[in-house]
This record gives structure tokens, C-alpha cells and sequence, in this order.
């Protein structure tokens, strides 16, 4: 009897279509992958909020929110697993896989968006793909441009305003130089295969890598993180056994993990918190402190459900897993979002 076959919709420009397409490939489950502007209609029919990549099931379900697909693909099928065996570095896999959705998103799609030069470029690559390579005509031209108008709008709700774009700049500067340093000494954070956390990762990075200016500023300044990007897209051969981190703490404090939580403790769980506090005060701008600048932009209900699952799912680690977590929490900044 035939493997079940998934149908996954998405787009070579869509950091979440990416990060599943990858999930998938190295965990060998079956899939199709559906590219075309089919994955934007069904996205627009099938779930509850408009974003590719939405999955399909075997038995014909829809779902497009990659987090949750990830679980019920790691609970259901035990094989060749994203999570690491044990608790706490799966923990750890977990926060940096929402740091990557939830932050490392952000100064990604300011990039994509903020120049002319960009708009134009990326929403041509875009619309290509979608149309299947039918460029001639006016249909592709009003296409891009449309394409370039409707996200450009979008830079304002999900980045905040221009006094923003430094923060995410020198947010993204500092990413890269952890990963530029992490990928020099191996492929992965908690062995040698793959984590949620490196496939979240890609998921973003596999953007910068394709437009116009993220592209040559990533070859300029992290050359072997651009190389890393391309390798993680198909991990297919790669097998690898997890080797732990959680329980040697020197090797933990001085790991590009330890960093990336410094980041989170930063940005990330940060922008959680005042988005929750915005959106259960009504209000519809949330606004944080970084460096002495008030990060502002508007409260997104899809972060609403983010601190609460990573409060959730340090709450439920053995009380071994947290002695052993705790003090890169607490060093990091990131236990006390953790522990509110």
C-alpha cells in the first residue's frame, strides 16, 4: 500500500512555505509540492487566515499555521523527529523556532519591501513563480505591481514606522553574526541533524538569500551562512544523532544557542508581552523598550498565542529539566517572560 501523500501549497517566497517544504524533506514524509497561484487561492478558501503555505492532509484536511503542523507531525510520526529526545533542548528548539516566526520575520520583511529596487525585483521573482513563467503581457505587470503596493502597506502594521528599521537592522546584523560564527563549526545546535529550531531558521533565511538587497548584504557579511541556507533546504540523506547540550553548561553558555536566547530576551518575548498587553487593554498599538528606543507598531493578534504556549511549555519540564535550563534562562534575560 501506497504512503499516505501530502499536498503542501506554498511559494519559494514564502518563509513559511520553506521551512515546512524542508521539515518535510527531512523527516521523508511523503509530499507534493504545489506551487503556483492555485496555493494562493486555496489559501484564500481552505483556512481560516489568508497566508501560504497551507498543508493538506491525506484524508483531505487544510491547515496552514507551520507551528502547530510541525507538532501533530511530531507527535504522529516518530521517525527521523525535529525534537530533540530530551525535554529541555527540545524546549530550547522550541523558543528559537518562535523567535525565528515571530521576530527574526520582521527585519526580513522590512528588507524585502522598504526600496524601489526591491519592491520591483521581489514582486517580479514573486509573480513568476506564481504565473508559471507567463511574463509577457499586461496581466504580469499589474500583477507585481499590485503584488508590490499590497505588501508595502503591510511594512507599516508589521515593522512600525521607518524609526523602526535601525532596531530591526541592527537586529538582523547582530542574528547573522551568531550564525555566521555557529555555521563555521557545524550544520546544527543540538548534533548532527537538524532541530525545529535550524529549520525555522532556514525558513527566514531562505528569503534573505533570494532578494535584491538582503542577497548581497548576506554575501558580503555571512558568505557561509548564505552556503548553509542552500544546505539545509534538502536534508533528505542526512541522518545524525542528537548529541545533548542542556547538560553540559559550559558548553550551553558558550553555544550559539545561548546567544540566539539573548537575542529572544531582546526583541522577541519582549514584543510578545506588549503585543498581549495591548491587545487584552484593547488597545491597537503596542510599544516596547529597546536600547532606549520605543519600539512601536500595531498589536497582531497572530502573536497571541505565543508567550502563552512557551509560559505553557516551560511550566510542564521536570524540575531536572528547568535546574539544568534555568540558569542560560536567567543569564539571557529570557526566564522571567517564562516564569510570569
Amino acid at each position: 500500500m501506497p504512503e499516505p501523500m501530502y499536498k503542501l501549497h506554498g511559494m519559494l517566497m514564502s518563509p513559511f512555505s520553506m521551512k515546512l517544504r524542508a521539515y518535510l524533506r527531512y523527516r521523508h514524509i511523503p509530499f507534493q509540492w504545489c506551487n503556483s497561484i492555485k496555493a494562493n487561492e486555496i489559501a484564500q478558501t481552505k483556512v481560516k487566515t489568508y497566508m501560504v503555505p497551507v498543508i493538506e492532509y491525506p484524508d483531505g484536511r487544510f491547515e496552514n499555521d507551520s507551528t502547530p503542523i510541525i507538532d501533530k507531525l511530531e507527535a504522529a510520526i516518530s521517525t527521523r523527529r525535529t525534537e530533540p529526545d530530551n525535554e529541555a533542548d527540545a524546549f530550547l528548539a522550541f523558543l528559537i523556532e518562535d523567535f525565528a516566526d515571530e521576530w527574526l520575520l520582521w527585519p526580513f520583511f522590512m528588507y524585502r519591501w522598504r526600496t524601489e529596487a526591491d519592491r520591483t525585483f521581489n514582486s517580479e521573482w514573486i509573480n513568476y513563480e506564481a504565473l508559471h513563467g507567463q511574463v509577457a503581457g499586461e496581466h504580469f505587470s499589474q500583477m507585481s505591481a499590485f503584488w508590490a503596493q499590497r505588501q508595502t502597506k503591510l511594512v507599516k502594521k508589521t515593522c512600525g514606522g521607518p524609526e523602526n528599521h535601525a532596531v530591526l537592522e541592527r537586529s538582523l546584523a547582530d542574528f547573522l553574526g551568531i550564525m555566521e560564527d555557529a555555521v563555521k563549526q557545524g550544520l546544527f545546535f543540538f548534533g548532527t541533524r537538524p532541530s525545529r529550531a535550524e529549520i525555522a531558521i532556514f525558513g527566514v533565511l531562505s528569503q534573505l538569500v533570494q532578494d535584491f538587497t538582503a542577497s548581497a548584504m548576506l554575501r558580503n557579511q555571512a558568505p557561509f551562512t548564505m552556503r548553509w541556507v542552500g544546505m539545509i533546504d534538502d536534508l533528505s540523506g542526512i541522518d545524525g544523532d542528537w548529541e545533548p547540550l542542556h547538560s553540559d553548561s559550559a558548553k550551553l553558555m558558550s553555544s550559539p544557542v545561548r546567544k540566539i536566547l539573548e537575542q529572544s530576551a531582546k526583541y522577541h518575548l519582549p514584543l510578545l508581552l506588549a503585543n498581549d498587553q495591548a491587545l487584552a487593554a484593547g488597545d491597537a498599538e503596542m510599544a516596547f523598550d529597546i536600547d532606549g528606543h520605543s519600539y512601536r507598531r500595531a498589536a497582531l493578534p497572530r502573536h497571541s498565542g505565543c508567550l502563552p504556549a512557551l509560559v505553557k511549555r516551560y511550566a510542564v519540564l521536570s524540575n531536572d529539566s528547568k535546574a539544568a535550563l534555568d540558569p542560560v534562562l536567567s543569564a539571557t534575560g529570557c526566564l522571567d517572560f517564562l516564569t510570569s
